[in-house]
Formats: C-alpha cells, sequence, structure tokens
C-alpha cells in the first residue's frame, strides 16, 4: 500500500497502524525536534516494530529531541509493547510518558492523535472501528497539539521502567 504522506484518510486499524508508521518513520528522518502523541492505550501503535524503534534511537541520538506520549493508562501498553519497554532501558531520557484520567481530556475525548512539530499531524476521528485523516495543514497541527498540551498539563510521569520497593 502506498501511503501518502501529505494527507489522506485511513480506514480500518490495520492501515491506519501502517500510516502512523509510515508517519512516524517520515518524522523521525527529519529534522523535527518534539513528535507527540494520544491514545486511550497505545496497543495498535507500532510501536515494537524494529524499524522504528532503530529510527527512534537514531532521531534521539541527535540532542534536544522529545516524544511525548500521553494515555490514561499503560498496563496495557506495556503488555503489548515489551520490545518497546525493553528498549526504553538505553533511551527513556528523550521519552516523557505520561498518564491522564480520561474526564481531564474535555469534550473531544475519546480520541487519537499524531502530531510532529513542523510536520504531519494525524487524528483518528473514530477509535472503535478506525478512521483516521491526516495532513500537515498548519492549522490542524496546530489544534492536535494545543489538544495534547492541554492534557500533559493535567497529566502526570508514568509507566516508569522500574519499580521501586522496600
Amino acid at each position: 500500500m502506498a501511503i501518502d504522506l501529505s494527507g489522506g484518510r485511513a480506514e480500518g486499524w490495520p492501515e491506519i497502524t501502517a500510516v502512523l508508521e509510515a508517519l512516524l518513520l517520515d518524522a523521525l528522518t527529519s529534522d523535527t525536534r518534539r513528535i507527540v502523541a494520544l491514545d486511550p492505550d497505545f496497543c495498535a501503535w507500532p510501536l515494537s516494530h524494529p524499524p522504528l524503534l532503530d529510527a527512534l534511537r537514531d532521531w534521539g541520538r541527535r540532542g534536544s529531541r522529545r516524544l511525548e506520549l500521553a494515555a490514561p493508562s499503560w498496563e496495557a501498553c506495556s503488555r503489548r509493547h515489551s520490545r518497546l519497554h525493553a528498549w526504553r532501558k538505553g533511551f527513556d531520557h528523550f521519552l516523557d510518558i505520561r498518564e491522564f484520567h480520561p474526564q481531564d481530556a474535555g469534550m473531544e475525548w475519546p480520541t487519537a492523535l499524531l502530531a510532529v512539530q513542523g510536520g504531519v499531524s494525524l487524528r483518528v476521528i473514530e477509535l472503535e472501528h478506525g478512521r483516521a485523516r491526516w495532513s500537515r495543514h498548519g492549522p490542524d497541527r496546530q489544534a492536535a497539539l494545543e489538544l495534547f498540551d492541554a492534557i500533559a498539563q493535567r497529566s502526570s510521569p508514568a509507566w516508569p521502567l522500574t519499580t521501586l520497593g522496600l
């Protein structure tokens, strides 16, 4: 499937996952310094695919980079993406993983989105069956970044690498 990185629509989660991977790989080879993502659980995202983890590692090594992820809970993601969890041990310094209460997300919740500073934004407009649209249109990206930032301000750090115990 050829994916137009400048914009389009996706129907169904398999197609959305393929688009997310293509958009993330494109963003990770760019000069962008900030990528944000929001999802109820990130289980459908390709966060454990080796090519994506390799690109993420290389992107983060360039310095002053930030990948910010926010979800109401990270339990399902930690089970689904054990490879990501293991990978984080060496690269957690440029990740910001947040947790929030869904009631704090406002009228647009539930939703999923990806926004690349100076790049593309993707919004999942129907979660259950999977319908998404993406574009490089500035106002779409700005709206996605503003929604993410509003939620992140009311969130707290989450999904620690280790659990301290007595």
